[in-house]
């Protein structure tokens, strides 16, 4: 039986390790930390569900309904109330619905007259050349205009990325707007298109969805459909080495002992940073890896009275422009809004995320500061009265991987390193897409060319041995 060692015990880990295992490998998952999840971790207190990462999943494919089946959670996802449809973005210090339709992106009082006027332009917008490399803010700004990016482009960067669009390039951040230009030369008529294709091909619908007790069942699931001893928990991977007679030897601390395993195959599924600081043997140059930026992101959970809040919350929750400068958030979500359950009766759970790319030095203050930062600017978004009866905050040191202007170079690295190391593979969030269907997908299409590699190397071995070397 080929065995295969696993460096992380995030999603993308997992869903390898999971996937491996039920076609009959041996796997072995290092975890660093005593917990596995990676971003995603839940935990309810006094009552609330907090959501530490991510708080939403989306049904984009078969694929992951075929994983929820296979693990058995389906009964446990729970679906999205319909007011998280709803979002809002501040404009002149007060939350403003985001139009949902064309109808409503014409009246918005979101946009000025002449933005509005601006967006009637952007067919007639010539498109650029594939080749050019452009950052989101000056495709946002060529194509639609300088308020929409201020309004609209800028505040969801922050809230996906936690980044700034005048530096993350737009055919990695948001590839789907970089090929609807390229394809039909237009974002207007490639979603005309889109629509039209639709009716004839279906795609799976999407839809927002969670567990009855947080995403970080998802990760618990797949471990647990692992051996007893699969997973090593507290264990960091200090260097790896390949040769031609043991394809790999690694080498780990665990509860401060240091020990060898050897293994067929190897995934690191760690984050970049991670990855930087583990020693593969030969050297490889992986130079362009540790240039990727991970700006610190704090999110405060803050659980109030239903009668404390004057909004009404419902919606998803609210971004915050960065030309809204009397405001220090990134936004905040509503999360009791967003499923049932997340707060006791007659409570509500706000979740608001701090610091990113905008402010990195805000998310290190300490709570007292970091609380009372947030609070000052809900008490004027949200019309919050009183303190808060729950708080918690949790802070991500390295939080979401960056698609600067020049990742193209970023992707060539994790292929050349792949390419001339035989039986070593890369997954994670830095690939393909940031979100948890996008790190899962990274795992398991990890497991599938894990599959074939060790396909070959048998029919490789085989024909060795009818033919002679």
């Amino acid at each position: 039986m080929a065995s295969v060692g696993i460096i992380g015990a995030g999603i993308a880990g997992l869903a390898a390790a999971y996937e491996l295992h039920r076609r009959g490998l041996e796997v072995t998952v290092f975890e660093a930390s005593d917990r596995i999840g990676g971003f995603i971790q839940s935990e309810r207190m006094e009552g609330f569900l907090v959501e530490y990462g991510p708080q939403t999943l989306q049904r984009t494919s078969a694929d992951l309904e075929e994983l929820l089946r296979r693990i058995d959670l389906e009964d446990a996802c729970i679906a999205a109330q319909p007011v998280a449809s709803k979002r809002f973005i501040v404009r002149s210090g007060r939350p403003i619905p985001l139009p949902r339709s064309p109808r409503e992106l014409l009246r918005t009082p979101l946009l000025s007259p002449r933005a509005r006027l601006r967006l009637l332009a952007e067919p007639f917008i010539a498109r650029s050349h594939r080749s050019t490399e452009e950052s989101v803010a000056k495709f946002a700004r060529r194509r639609l205009g300088p308020e929409v990016l201020d309004y609209l482009v800028e505040p969801f960067v922050a809230g996906i990325f936690a980044g700034n669009p005048e530096h993350l390039s737009i055919r990695h951040a948001f590839p789907k707007l970089f090929e609807l230009e390229q394809q039909y030369g237009s974002l207007f008529w490639g979603f005309i298109r889109d629509r039209m294709k639709q009716r004839y091909h279906p795609a799976p619908r999407r839809s927002m969805f969670s567990f009855v007790e947080g995403l970080h069942m998802l990760p618990r699931a797949l471990a647990d459909r692992l051996p007893a001893q699969a997973i090593l928990r507290n264990a960091e991977v200090l260097a790896i080495r390949w040769d031609e007679k043991n394809p790999w030897t690694l080498s780990f601390r665990e509860n401060g002992r240091t020990a060898t395993r050897f293994f067929d195959v190897i995934v690191c599924a760690t984050s970049l940073h991670h990855l930087a600081q583990i020693r593969i043997l030969p050297p490889l140059d992986r130079q362009p890896l540790s240039t990727v930026e991970h700006p610190p992101l704090a999110l405060v959970a803050l659980g109030f009275r239903r009668e404390q809040v004057a909004h009404p919350l419902d919606g998803f929750g609210l971004l915050v422009p960065a030309v809204e400068r009397e405001f220090q958030i990134l936004g905040t979500l509503f999360s009791s809004s967003l499923f049932p359950n997340r707060a006791p009766e007659g409570h509500v759970l706000l979740t608001t995320f701090v610091g990113g790319m905008r402010h990195p030095e805000q998310a290190l203050l300490p709570d007292d500061r970091l609380e009372a930062l947030v609070l000052q600017d809900l008490r004027r978004l949200l019309g919050i009265s009183g303190p808060p009866v729950f708080r918690h905050i949790w802070r991500w040191e390295r939080s979401i991987p960056q698609y600067r202007l020049g990742y193209d170079t970023v992707i060539a690295c994790v292929r050349d390193v792949e390419m001339s190391r035989p039986g070593l593979f890369l997954a994670g969030n830095y690939r393909e897409g940031i979100s948890v269907v996008d790190a899962l997908h990274s795992g398991l299409k990890a497991a599938q060319q894990i599959i074939l590699h060790l396909r070959e190397e048998a029919a490789g071995g085989l024909a060795k041995l009818l033919l002679g070397d």
